[in-house]
């Protein structure tokens, strides 16, 4: 300890003496330590951490789906019933569907998103309650008066009742019903399969819901059995799905079980995002090292006499390399204090970047930042970095004879092997900063070809918002989907309202946004199209209001779109659009005046194909539109609605008076989630998950390269320095000062040239890992690895030309004196 406490001593003189060398290896060390515990801190939640329930290990997610489906359904209800009656393989299934609330108080009101789940969903989760109880079964299934209770979320708790500990009994008003609180969850509890909902009630559903078994719309999770596998839960369930399949071939024909782990499900494709970004993060990391540990090489010139001496009057060897090791540590932990608390903004900014509406469905990121998980990780980086940029210069250092010292100093150099290293370790950066640099181009070029995608409408001067009905004012008949006249009555006051306002051009509703990663649909049959039993087409569906494409700018291909006259036509109809023509006629093939039925109802009619409009990038912007039916709302009013108003100038500029119109129509409503449809698309998870990236990649990329040229600087500075007596005399006798150019510029641009060569033939290989990522351009682009290999050998030119020109400038008989 004595030794210990000796070596720090000295180290702290040693790093106080050359304060301006101590300052620039300290911030080196920060940006790159600061840049790995940030990134570490969103990954661990994401990647790592354990999910906040008892033993998640064991959760998994169960859903239906049929072969080449284009929409990934859940479990019909009776299918889920009969899944708990016969299975043996897991503790316990539950339910549960996403849902949103009108909240009511203080006279005003507004949405708030919500869950419904079945009684043993969280107990199937292993969580109780913080405060209060648990739902019980007889509050399942209640539709008649709808829930009558609820369980909060520890942060709606929060923010919206001020924690007040007498929340238990109190009642609030959801969707003009009053339900009773009688539970608070724990602070660490989150879902994001149901976007971390405010308020929590028991499954309520109609009586179709509950009865038709070929209606699969609630998502379901299981608790495995001690000792039971997920493949052999998956055995036991593929055999319950062939029975059911049996027993009730036409609602189940096709189907079949998949299971997942629950944290697949939640992570999804943030997993890739998250391992790009932590390995760019790495490569900034190894780039710190090398470029620290070459400042440390160019120092260790002035110190090899110091060591060399004490070597031989006895010095152990070991001590040596400890007083250095301690040394580098020291840079390390100055730099890793100065990087944790650049680490907690830099957290902060990468949560605060992520969309609201992306965050809800990864509610782990909102607990990101310092802990215990990510201090040890701050402490491992911090010791191995100080290793790996200490090491070779100290055994460099360490290892130096006196005569060996004495006769690199008579050359005026260092050895050839130091050379060679650092010129190694300068190859290893520029490589480095190749693969980031055509990463962070690749990324960017991916985010340019997604905007400049045609999502097949015009987002400009649109607001959208969602209304949804409550059932106690705005009945639908048992039999969903039926007639509901009073829906009908509103959404069309409603929009005429809308309509009729200074500065709004059009107005109309759809039950789902475009490009918001919905993929719900039927199966269907055309008529004269005969199908196999139970192998019918299948497409997402769309409701739609008239007026809907005009407003939506939507190109008309052929047909009509829907008019005010079609709200009061008894005819069913549809409008389909140029994909679903492609897929289901055949070339030249009119589709207006077919006919198509949707199969999930035997009393379903036909419906007549009447228009067919352009292809609208209905789930996400980066994949190819799908085929699409959509039907005429009015014939078929659904409660919950996204309209979206056309104006004049800045959408937002309107929210007021769009608030107006809604309280003129029905003053319990509220509009939910506004906001211009600009916004929507900035905020689309294809959007986020190449803009997101692209940003921080290109971050990284720049810090690498910057470190990448400081290091190409500081070789030929050396080298200038090193060479000072050879071009001395190169002068004296006779050399050109192009020549002296030549000879610097050629040494600095031979290294350059072999780390770009590296770092193309790296990117390469590297670059395909993010290909899932990409949109628009290939992994390989020629293009983006051509620019970036000019650049960085522009750059570098520029880095070697500033020693190279001092170089020019030697005068011969003050170099031949000073050596």
């Amino acid at each position: 300890m004595g030794a210990l406490f000796t070596n720090i001593r000295y180290s702290l003189r040693m790093l106080f003496k050359n304060l301006g060398f101590t300052a620039v290896i300290v911030i080196t060390l920060a940006l790159g330590i600061g840049a790995n515990t940030t990134i570490f801190s969103v990954v661990y939640p994401a990647l790592l951490a354990p999910l906040p329930y008892s033993q998640p290990e064991n959760l998994v997610t169960l859903a239906e789906n049929r072969p080449q489906s284009c929409c990934f359904f859940t479990a019909s209800y009776p299918n889920y019933l009969d899944w708990k009656r016969t299975q043996h393989s897991f503790q316990s299934i539950a339910g549960f569907a996403v849902e949103s609330f009108t909240l009511a108080g203080n006279g005003d009101s507004r949405g708030i998103p919500g869950a419904m789940v079945t009684a043993n969903f969280f107990a199937t989760l292993g969580v109780k309650p913080m405060m209060g109880r648990d739902f019980v079964d007889s509050e399942e299934l209640s539709y008649e008066s709808g829930p009558t209770v609820a369980i909060l979320s520890n942060s709606f708790w929060q923010r919206d009742f001020g924690s007040d500990s007498n929340i238990l009994g109190r009642q609030i008003r959801l969707d003009s019903r009053l339900v009773t609180i009688v539970g608070v969850m724990p602070q660490e509890f989150e879902f994001g399969p149901a976007q971390s909902p405010d308020v929590w009630v028991p499954l309520h559903l109609r009586d179709y819901f509950s009865t038709a078994r070929n209606f699969r719309w609630m998502h379901a999770i299981g608790r495995l059995a001690p000792g039971i596998t997920e493949s052999q839960a998956r055995a036991e369930m593929n055999a319950i799905t062939a029975r059911l399949i049996h027993e009730y071939p036409k609602q189940n024909a096709n189907i079949f079980i998949t299971l997942g782990t629950l944290r697949e499900h939640i992570i999804g494709n943030v997993r890739p995002l998250m391992l790009v970004l932590f390995g760019a993060v790495g490569f900034v990391l190894l780039i710190t090292c090398a470029n620290i540990a070459s400042l440390l090489m160019t120092r260790s010139i002035d110190r090899r006499r110091e060591f060399a001496v004490r070597t031989a009057l006895g010095a152990d060897r070991r001590h040596l390399l400890s007083q250095l090791f301690t040394e580098s540590l020291m840079l390390a932990l100055i730099g890793a204090v100065i990087g944790l608390i650049a680490s907690n903004w830099g957290v902060r900014f990468l949560i605060s970047a992520i969309p609201g509406s992306l965050l809800q469905s990864m509610p782990y990121l909102r607990h990101a930042g310092i802990s215990l998980p990510v201090l040890l990780f701050l402490g491992g980086i911090t010791i191995v970095t100080a290793v790996v940029f200490g090491l070779v210069p100290s055994l460099a250092v360490a290892g130096s004879h006196i005569s060996q010292v004495l006769k690199d100093e008579t050359r005026g150099g260092s050895s050839g092997g130091q050379t060679r290293l650092r010129n190694w370790m300068v190859v290893a950066e520029i490589a480095i900063s190749v693969v980031l640099l055509v990463g962070a181009g690749l990324m960017l070029q991916s985010l340019r070809a997604l905007r400049h995608q045609d999502p097949g409408f015009d987002a400009h001067n649109l607001l959208t918002f969602d209304i949804s009905l409550p059932n106690t004012s705005y009945p639908m008949d048992e039999q969903w989907p039926n007639d509901g006249p009073q829906v009908r009555l509103f959404t069309q006051n409603f929009l005429d309202r809308l309509r009729n306002l200074s500065g709004v051009q059009a107005a109309a509703a759809t039950n789902i946004l475009p490009i918001n990663g919905n993929i719900s649909g039927n199966r269907f049959v055309i008529e004269g199209k005969p199908t196999a039993p139970n192998q019918e087409y299948q497409c997402p569906t769309r409701s739609a209001t008239a007026g809907y494409f005009e407003t939506m700018k939507i190109k008309l291909v052929s047909g009509r779109f829907y008019t005010a006259s079609d709200i009061h036509d008894s005819r069913p109809m549809v409008i389909v659009n140029q994909a679903f023509v492609k897929s289901y006629f055949d070339s030249g093939e009119d589709p207006i005046g077919r006919r198509v039925r949707y199969t999930y109802n035997p009393n379903e009619p036909y419906r007549e194909i009447i228009g067919v409009v352009g292809d609208v990038a209905e789930n996400d912007l980066a994949l190819p539109p799908p085929p699409t039916i959509y039907n005429l709302d009015q014939q078929r009013p659904l409660p919950t609605m996204s309209y979206v108003v056309r104006t004049q100038s800045e959408p937002m500029a309107f929210m007021g008076a769009v608030r107006n119109a809604l309280a003129q129509t029905d003053p319990q409503l509220a509009m939910v989630k506004p906001q211009s449809f600009e916004r929507v698309t900035d905020q689309s998870r294809a959007v986020f998950l190449r803009r997101y990236p692209s940003y921080l990649i290109g971050g990284f990329a720049s810090l690498a390269l910057l470190l990448a040229i400081v290091g190409l600087y500081g070789l030929t500075s050396y080298t200038v320095l090193q060479r000072t007596r050879e071009i001395g005399i190169r002068v004296a006798i006779g050399a050109q000062r192009q020549d002296i150019l030549r000879l610097i510029l050629g040494q600095g641009m031979r290294v350059a040239l072999v780390g770009v060569a590296v770092g193309v033939l790296a990117g390469f290989g590297l670059t395909r890992l993010m290909a899932s990522l990409l949109f628009g351009v290939n992994a390989s682009d020629g293009l983006t690895f051509i620019s970036v290999a000019l650049i960085l050998v522009l750059v570098s030119a520029l880095a070697s030309l500033i020693p190279a020109r001092r170089a020019t400038r030697i005068d011969p008989l003050i170099a031949l004196r000073h050596e």
